[in-house]
């Protein structure tokens, strides 16, 4: 799992730091090894549902990634095509994703999203990352 060794930061610090300085997210400079696509889960998924939606993306998915996802995180599988996933975790201050569905999958060469700011009585101030639509950048 992603956890920040001797200080660096994480992948979601990183997703949260362009996201407060900048107002948007390129994924590919948040999490700088080789991936292809970036699976986002979120808070409360299950290991068995995001192994049985990974599939053979990810074949060590069930002693790779963690039990469950934890109520104030998404988690984050980067797939490298033939070569497994890396998991990180990512917590909702840097980021709530916005979408739809139960998982949002979203290609190295579009992985950019906006910053949608966010304010409730109930939960304070928030921010969304909301894909951008495909085409060119």
């Amino acid at each position: 799992m992603g956890l920040a060794a001797c200080g660096q930061p994480t992948v979601s610090d990183r997703i949260g730091e362009q996201a407060r300085n900048s107002g948007m997210v390129d994924m590919a400079r948040a999490a700088e090894f080789a991936w292809t696509q970036v699976r986002i889960y979120t808070p409360y998924s299950a290991r068995h549902a995001v192994c049985k939606d990974l599939g053979e993306l990810a074949p060590d998915c069930l002693q790779e990634s963690p039990a469950s996802v934890a109520e104030g995180e998404f988690l984050l599988a980067f797939i490298n095509e033939g070569k497994g996933a890396r998991y990180e975790s990512h917590r909702r201050s840097n980021g709530h994703f916005l979408y739809h569905t139960g998982v949002l999958a979203l290609q190295r060469h579009e992985a950019v999203l906006d910053v949608v700011p966010y304010r409730s009585a109930r939960q304070g101030s928030a921010f969304y990352l909301k894909p951008r639509p495909p085409g060119p950048r």
